[in-house]
């Protein structure tokens, strides 16, 4: 188990406690059971050098291996100054990260920053050296340069990649690392936020595939646009798609800058805690996490320190007429009067967009009631679902069948895709379809018939991860559910695995843990916590499996356990209290005041990418502090989640201050900042018009015109007007006159 908290430790880069649980003594050597090298650590007797002959490259090179080895695996540490039998000898060559990474940043590119660590420091100023290396995200990292050639040998190839297993570094050959980069590739659910800046958090789509429905889609926009309607209600039975269909809705919104601000929350945000499991204080309500969510997306959260009755009184001042939109996901499940009182009597000029089972709003509501799919939605349903692995099978059907197999399932999205799973001919999804329409259910009896077919076929293994996720309504590490699952650890990832693929389970990326979670739907938990009232033994000792693991109660030494315990609950030192006031400050105009706040925020937690970004934005908006600025996104870069839309905007605001930093590499620099935050939010209009500026600046005129011609039809105005101009000068230079008399036209006509 210890293995696995290194590894939380790591993945949070938290350097101190995974030392600790490494190494102990002055001078340190590996604790018991921890001194055998494996795909974690690595002992090395020294550092490289920092000469530029050729053994140093190549011994670098080899590093760099390493690094990469442990970045496709979990992430790792490599410890220098320990011999090959653990004695300490110490590290003599000085390094700090910035002198690690610029030696291996040719081989592993920008975007993988090592922590480097002196510890243990001697009289002599011999040391103990630990690189921190994170571990990737969904991505399988690359080599960006072949290392040097040493008697006709290189150690790898560019485009190649190379893994940990057990103690040793394998290298893989381009081709090896396309096949292994194809076999990693997987759905990923659960970014919670697809925008996330100043006025704007709409929530991102949890679905793989989204099937248009135009007509419910055109009926949502027109009364989220019409002036007498306060509320537009989505409502229907549970599984029919209102989410998926509210947050295209939304997300629209956004794109065609309809509203002034956006807020969006949902039910599933909040966080439950069973009895017995954590120590954790209680969550707020739903109606305060509205009024907190809207207090921190219009940029006031010290107004979250007041009550409730008083942050009311000032939001409802402050959004009165002005065209903003709050997004309510799953509202009927929020037992909770005060937020029907609120969306009952909005602001004039504000609208709401919520979804529900049933219509809980009524004034100026308008209830849009989301049908079954069509026969001709069924068929692209089932089409879309057969380009899933798991359902690859349904490609078979014909229209006809999947029109029938639809229908004996009410048009139920959710429904189809459960009876789906655990299929592996169309003559089994047929006899399914006879079956369901022989039962002469509808609605959420239909849905729940659904479910249970598959839960009763479900493996003891995968029951018991199933009801392990539906204890608790945060996502839950790999680790913690193994242990609430209370079965082998192979198996419990099997059936994790097995569950995902079904539509059970949701894989999803924890931000703050850096790293995978997984969690299941409301729906889904609704029907395994029912499952529970059966079986109330059962899931009294998940409950305390769950709690055990999060205590830390295998862990026999206090002092470890202590820092364990804090690891399995994904906590770091908090600085979101000092990060706020710092924001308040700044708000009344107090520069100084808030600089202060904002230093003593990274002094708490020096790694913390929030804190490092919101101060890079103060020195370079305030103090107009460009190398300031440049310094904090490099530690926000060099920490921020490996994926999502945190990172999409730490990325494309450090593009953009290279860009314009009047540096040497200014354009190349920027342009491989931009290049990450484009592929982690292709939608983002910014960071698409900053990188093609760096494609124009550098004469690449045809990679300004792939990247710019899919903005031309958006109806974000602000985006045609920045973006459009580029394209045509692209097309001027490209030699595309017939492109360029109709962007011409176009732009005369606008």
């Amino acid at each position: 188990m210890v293995h696995d908290d290194i590894a939380n430790a790591i993945s949070q880069k938290n350097a101190p406690i995974a030392i600790r649980l490494l190494l102990g003594g002055n001078p340190p050597r590996p604790r018991l059971g921890r001194g055998t090298e494996n795909d974690l650590w690595d002992f090395k007797a020294d550092c490289p050098s920092q000469l530029h002959d050729e053994r140093t490259e190549n011994a670098w090179a080899h590093i760099a291996a390493d690094v990469l080895a442990f970045h496709n695996n979990r992430g790792g540490l490599l410890i220098f100054g320990l011999d090959d039998s653990h004695n300490f000898v110490g590290a003599t060559r000085i390094l700090d990260s910035k002198k690690f990474n610029d030696r291996i940043r040719r081989y592993v590119g920008d975007t993988l920053w090592v922590d480097y660590y002196r510890e243990y420091i001697q009289p002599d100023q011999k040391y103990l050296g630990v690189a921190l290396i994170p571990p990737r995200g969904p991505s399988v990292a690359r080599f960006k340069a072949s290392a040097p050639s040493i008697g006709g040998k290189r150690h790898f190839e560019r485009g190649g990649s190379s893994l940990r297993e057990h103690d040793s570094t394998m290298i893989l050959s381009p081709n090896a690392a396309d096949r292994f980069a194809r076999d990693q590739a997987a759905p990923v659910y659960g970014e919670k936020y697809s925008v996330d800046e100043p006025f704007f958090r709409v929530l991102a789509p949890e679905y793989l595939h989204f099937l248009e429905r135009p007509d419910i889609g055109n009926r949502i926009e027109k009364s989220l646009r019409d002036p007498r309607i306060s509320v537009t209600s989505l409502i229907g039975v549970g599984g029919m798609g209102k989410t998926a269909l509210a947050t295209w809705a939304a997300n629209r919104a956004y794109a065609s800058g309809d509203f002034s601000f956006i807020v969006s929350t949902t039910a599933k945000d909040r966080e439950l805690s069973a009895s017995g499991i954590l120590g954790l204080s209680a969550p707020l309500t739903s109606f305060e996490d509205l009024l907190d969510q809207i207090c921190d997306v219009l940029g006031f959260p010290e107004e979250k320190e007041n009550s409730t009755q008083a942050r009311e009184s000032v939001i409802r001042s402050v959004i009165s007429e002005s065209n903003g939109l709050l997004f309510v996901d799953n509202l009927e499940t929020i037992d909770d009067k005060r937020l029907i009182s609120f969306l009952d009597d909005l602001p004039l000029g504000v609208r709401a967009l919520v979804t529900s089972r049933r219509n809980s709003v009524r004034t100026a509501a308008r209830p849009i009631d989301i049908p079954a799919l069509t026969d001709k939605e069924l068929v692209g349903f089932v089409r879309l679902l057969a380009t899933e692995q798991a359902f690859k099978h349904a490609a078979a059907m014909s229209d006809a069948q999947a029109v029938e197999f639809g229908r004996a399932w009410d048009g139920i999205p959710l429904a189809l895709r459960w009876a789906l799973s655990r299929t592996k001919s169309v003559a089994e999804l047929v006899q399914q379809a006879s079956i369901s329409t022989g039962q002469r259910l509808h609605g959420d009896q239909l849905l729940e018939f659904s479910f249970r077919r598959v839960f009763e076929r479900l493996t003891p293994a995968e029951r018991a991860v199933l009801e392990t996720l539906a204890i608790l309504e945060q996502p839950l590490p790999t680790e913690a559910v193994v242990a609430g699952a209370g079965v082998a650890d192979d198996r419990a990832l099997d059936a994790v695995e097995e569950l995902v693929d079904d539509g059970l389970a949701q894989r999803v990326f924890d931000s703050d843990r850096n790293d995978f979670c997984f969690t299941i739907l409301p729906i889904t938990r609704a029907f395994v916590r029912h499952d529970f009232q059966k079986h109330p033994g059962a899931s009294r000792a998940a409950q305390r499996r769950l709690s055990s693991w999060f205590e830390a109660t295998d862990i026999e030494n206090e002092e470890q356990r202590l820092l364990v315990r804090e690891v399995r609950a994904g906590k770091n030192s908090d600085d979101t209290a000092l990060v706020d006031l710092a924001i308040a400050a700044e708000r009344r105009g107090d520069y100084d005041g808030a600089e202060k706040l904002y230093q003593q925020a990274r002094a708490r937690n020096p790694r913390s990418w929030r804190a490092a970004r919101v101060s890079a934005e103060f020195y370079r908006h305030c103090r107009r502090d460009h190398l300031q600025a440049l310094a904090l996104y490099e530690v926000a870069g060099s920490n921020a989640p490996k994926q999502g839309s945190e990172r999409a905007v730490i990325y494309r605001e450090w593009g953009i201050l290279l860009r314009d930093s009047g540096r040497p590499d200014a354009v190349s620099s920027a342009e491989e900042k931009l290049l990450v935050s484009h592929e982690e939010n292709p939608s983002d209009p910014i960071a698409r018009h900053a990188l093609a500026t760096c494609y124009d600046r550098r004469g690449a005129y045809r990679l300004v015109i792939e990247l710019l011609e899919p903005v031309r039809e958006t109806s974000n105005s602000k985006t045609r007007e920045k973006s459009l101009p580029l394209l045509l000068k692209a097309y001027q230079k490209a030699n595309e006159p017939i492109k360029e008399a109709e962007l011409r036209r176009a732009l005369s006509t606008r």
